[in-house]
């Protein structure tokens, strides 16, 4: 979402309207945890051959990656502002209903196609959520039954498009980031998970899959209740050329500049000591050379973008939050900032970058893949300082 829209934790933790639910899966780990040893040459947990038959360029390989913000589906404001437990009921109903409306179904098409055209090695997925649903829902009667009927799994969903494409990628990483569950009109309990996830193309070796959440927090107050706006990061270990990088995901803090500046800062300190070649993608939600992204350029990060397009704007963000707004339509606006990043650190050389998902003739079944663009990138390890065989 863009950092001009309301915090994705609007629907949280109202005790008349709202539960909590547990993540359940150690993704609270701080951000200094981040920095992992590769594994040994043919150790068992590195998933594949270890080979990426991309793309070749001079002789050598290049290895593509692609960063992408799915969108969580609905505009949350209203929810937010909401007064009393009626308006708010009223009003994750209308998220609902726009989630339904913005359907991920048909979205996963669109994007799958965006992959099939770049086919990267590595894809890092910011807003990747599991929407659930109870019918009928309980938690107005003073039940505690979580939601568990999947209505939305955005990465299955894409998974399946992608190997209707006979392209299989895999889960190499994943973070929980927060998981909420409110009740709407209809008499259902609506439950919203999201996640970081990195997919890995199923040919490709990764192993030591990591993540956590920012110890620096949004806090948010939604009917007098205080929470905090969960953002965090994900990495997995990948070979490439017989050699081990660092691949990363992130989604800062887009509500609150100071935020998500402390956010950056946490996660290039974790980065500090890796010798490894680093990629890191996400939604860092700063402008170029600023916040966010500023404080990853002083840790020695090079936005591969403009090393290869120079002062071309890439806008990536945003669409309106209903996706079937298309160009000509009533409250329409394009693309006007850019806050979708790959960056590299390390002896790795940018080769090409496009902007993906940007175009009306990318819409399928009338909605824009995302309210983002993705930026699918180029990169090409080079030296052997880092070889794992």
């Amino acid at each position: 979402m863009s950092r001009t829209r309301l915090a994705v934790l609007a629907l949280a933790l109202s005790p008349l309207v709202l539960v909590a639910c547990s993540n359940g899966d150690g993704s609270s780990a701080a951000a200094s945890d981040a920095v992992r040893a590769p594994p040994a040459a043919g150790s068992p947990s590195a998933h594949g051959a270890g080979m990426d038959p991309h793309s070749m360029a001079g002789g050598k390989k290049i290895l593509g990656v692609t960063t992408r913000n799915l969108y969580l589906g609905a505009d949350l404001g209203p929810v937010m502002a909401a007064a009393t437990p009626a308006a708010f009921v009223a009003a994750t109903t209308a998220v609902w209903v726009t989630v339904q409306a913005n359907d991920f179904h048909v979205r996963a098409e669109a994007i799958a196609d965006e992959l099939a055209a770049t086919r990267p090695g590595l894809v890092g997925l910011q807003e990747a959520y599991l929407w659930r649903v109870q019918d009928p829902g309980d938690f107005l009667a003073g039940g505690t039954t979580p939601a568990t009927t999947v209505a939305y799994d955005y990465v299955q969903d894409l998974l399946d498009a992608l190997a209707a494409r006979d392209l299989h990628y895999v889960v190499a990483a994943e973070v929980t980031l927060f998981d909420f569950e409110a009740p709407v009109a209809t008499g259902q309990d609506v439950r919203m998970t999201d996640r970081g996830v990195i997919l890995a193309r199923s040919d490709l070796a990764t192993a030591l899959p990591t993540g956590g959440v920012y110890a620096t927090l949004l806090p948010v107050t939604v009917l007098g209740n205080p929470v905090q706006v969960k953002r965090g990061w994900v990495s997995v270990d990948a070979r490439y050329r017989g050699e081990w990088l660092r691949f990363v995901s992130t989604h800062l803090e887009a509500y609150h500049a100071g935020v998500r500046t402390a956010q950056a800062a946490e996660l290039a300190g974790a980065l500090a000591a890796e010798t490894r070649p680093v990629v890191l993608v996400g939604d860092l939600n700063s402008q170029p050379g600023t916040e966010g992204e500023a404080v990853l350029a002083a840790a020695g990060f090079s936005d591969v973008w403009a090393a290869v397009n120079g002062d071309a704007p890439g806008l990536t963000c945003c669409f309106p939050e209903d996706l079937r707004i298309g160009p000509g339509d009533p409250g329409f606006a394009d693309l006007s900032t850019r806050i979708d990043y790959v960056l590299v650190r390390g002896p790795v050389e940018p080769w090409s970058a496009e902007v993906v998902g940007e175009t009306a003739d990318e819409r399928v079944g009338g909605l824009w893949p995302s309210d983002h663009a993705g930026v699918a990138a180029e990169v090409r390890v080079t030296d052997g300082r880092h070889a794992g065989e």
